[in-house]
């Protein structure tokens, strides 16, 4: 009794930490395989993807856990197990006989956790177990767990149970199963779909009278499923007491004080290829429940399903017919809509299988903020694809900081400009406030207007721009003959040759100028050097 209630107070433990962690934040985001591994470092915590992940290649350790994982629309794919996961927990057979059992699956256990909004789409688990096992496509092994909004699809599981008596382990039976979404357990799945391939090996010892389950959802236990969906292609060798049913292999409600869960608004489309090599045959397989050890209610519910009962032992029962298969092979390519994949057919049997997955391929389109953040609340902006709208990634915008203020759009002469407020923290524009547009010159005034000057002088010209506040205060002079005279920046003059030339006083702006003509005289002393004394000696 002491283990009962030790037992009970740590799935109460495990059932009521996921949403301590849920409300203690938004949880840790997901965008790697890696990433998806570290769960196992702290399996009660609150998680969400942030990205579809791509499993290929990895080598997948089911783990243990008790905590929220939110798919937000995302995907798994390419999810391939071939281990079980360490944590061991106790299973029964029809006769409440316990057994300790391992168990396999994208977690090996729910302990009391949530998996929601979540896609696993090319799954393949393939285990060989001689210990007393279970596998689902989300776990092997479900307590008070939820299982809400999933698709399970393309998804191919198989169990080899290979019990056998020891001298250190005396063993009467074998317990084991395979359940599309779950192995064994007690929980809720709702709004679910599973398109599974359900694939049992019996090769245990004959006199260990294996105790099998297959289930489209669950293989045995007590679990509530509504607006579930399952196709199902189930095959079983089974050589002791086969439990085979579209929904659940055997429901039984193994905790006492429990209540039978009801099935509801559910559908099953498929089939069940199964021998049971057993001399005290019972061969349960039937559409909803194949064994209902606990009467539970089944109703609304849609059927299209198939009990294949063969009597031919010695039959290989799996979807493959041929030994040697010749296969084509089909790429489908990803788009917005559809994921892609690889398709192969035996052109012999016409088995058909699809792996290879690729993620549906969105284009990111730019940020879009879906609720703005204040000063005291946080918002929320959104990446959508560029082409079909889909939310990709959801990101928090932290409650405002004011930043510094920044030009955003320069002023101009008539064009007033713009300076923003961003906040410190997300670059949103808190605040704006224009700039006044810049002044231009409308009119340059300069002294003298005119002059007469001496060769090798020098004279000043004085200038004034109107209006007083004009941005840039400022005038280029510019000397149309320098033959004549040249003009410093400051309107110094320099009479270098004789003759005319005109002074050009421009604002820096350009919009206004003035002009200054400029008469270059010889003095007489001058005309007598130049052309009398200079000029004869020129000429002689």
């Amino acid at each position: 009794m002491s283990k009962k209630i030790t037992a009970l107070i740590l799935c109460m433990i495990l059932l009521f930490a996921p949403t301590s962690a849920l409300a203690a934040g938004g949880g840790t985001a997901i965008s790697t395989p890696e990433e998806l591994a570290a769960i196992a470092d702290d399996p009660g915590g609150n998680y969400y993807l942030d990205a579809d992940l791509d499993m290929t290649g990895v080598d997948w350790a089911p783990i243990a856990f008790s905590g929220t994982l939110d798919g937000r629309g995302h995907g798994i794919y390419n999810l391939r197990v071939t281990r079980l996961g360490d944590v061991t927990a106790r299973t029964v057979d029809g006769n409440n006989k316990p057994y300790d059992t391992v168990f396999a699956g994208l977690f090996s256990a729910l302990n009391g956790g949530t998996v929601r909004n979540l896609t696993l789409q090319g799954v393949d688990i393939e285990i060989e177990s001689a210990q007393h096992c279970f596998i689902g496509g989300i776990a092997g092994y479900i307590y008070n767990a939820t299982v809400s909004s999933v698709r399970v699809l393309d998804a191919r599981l198989t169990l080899t149970a290979a019990c056998q008596p020891e001298a250190t382990d005396p063993r009467t039976s074998c317990n084991a199963g395979v359940g599309g979404i779950a192995g064994f357990g007690v929980g809720t799945v709702e709004n679910c779909e599973a398109d599974v391939t359900l694939v049992f090996i019996d090769k245990c010892a004959a006199s260990l009278r294996c105790e099998q389950f297959m289930g489209g959802v669950l293989s045995c236990g007590n679990v509530k499923i509504t607006d579930t969906q399952v196709k199902l292609r189930g095959y079983d060798e089974c050589r002791g007491y086969a439990h085979n049913g579209g929904f659940v292999g055997m429901f039984y409600v193994f905790n006492p004080g429990e209540t039978a869960r009801p099935i509801s608004r559910c559908g099953i489309d498929g089939a069940i290829t199964f021998f049971e090599d057993n001399y005290d045959r019972r061969a349960y397989c039937e559409a909803f429940v194949g064994e209902m050890l606990t009467w539970t209610s089944v109703t609304d519910v849609t059927v299209n399903f198939q009990r294949n009962e063969v009597f031919d032992y010695s039959a290989v029962l799996r979807p493959e017919k041929c030994a040697v298969p010749t296969l084509t092979e089909t790429v489908h390519t990803a788009d917005c809509h559809d994921v892609g994949y690889t398709e192969h057919t035996c052109t012999v049997c016409g088995n058909t299988w699809r792996d290879s997955f690729v993620p549906q391929a969105h284009v990111p389109g730019e940020w879009i903020v879906s609720t703005p953040a204040t000063y005291t609340e946080s918002g929320v902006r959104v990446q959508l694809c560029s082409l079909c709208g889909k939310t990709l990634r959801e990101e928090v915008i932290a409650p405002h900081v004011d930043g510094e203020w920044v030009t955003a759009v320069e002023p101009g002469y008539g064009q007033p400009g713009l300076m923003q407020l961003l906040c410190a923290d997300c670059g949103a524009v808190l605040a704006e406030e224009p700039t006044p547009a810049l002044i231009g010159a409308d009119r340059v005034t300069i002294s003298p207007a005119a002059l007469e000057m001496d060769y090798k002088s020098t004279a000043v010209i004085s200038w004034t721009l109107e209006p007083a506040e004009v941005y840039q205060p400022m005038v280029y002079f510019t000397s149309s003959d320098e033959r004549v005279v040249t003009v410093e920046a400051n309107g110094t003059v320099h009479a270098v040759g004789r003759g005319t030339a005109v002074v050009t006083c421009t604002s820096a702006d350009g919009f206004a100028k003035a002009e200054c003509t400029v008469t270059v005289k010889l003095t007489v002393w001058q005309w007598i050097r130049e052309y009398i004394l200079f000029g004869w000696v020129l000429k002689h």
